[in-house]
């Protein structure tokens, strides 16, 4: 699942997902828009706070690839 498809169907605001990750409003708007991969850090606070509905696969188009 995408980063935007997590956000518009749980209704988490950009801020406060910000927020929950320890980033900028800004930084989330690129993950979301797909101008920035997330760092490895940051992608496992994603992973994290998404409770792994969102990985680092869907950031490269790879969701649903493999086991």
């Amino acid at each position: 699942m995408t980063l935007d498809d997590w956000l518009t169907r749980t209704a988490t605001k950009e801020e406060a997902f910000a927020a929950l990750i320890g980033t900028s409003q800004a930084a989330v708007n690129r993950y979301r828009h797909g101008r920035r991969v997330p760092r490895p850090a940051v992608m496992a606070r994603i992973v994290s706070a998404t409770g792994g509905e969102v990985t680092a696969n869907d950031f490269h188009g790879l969701a649903g690839l493999g086991a």
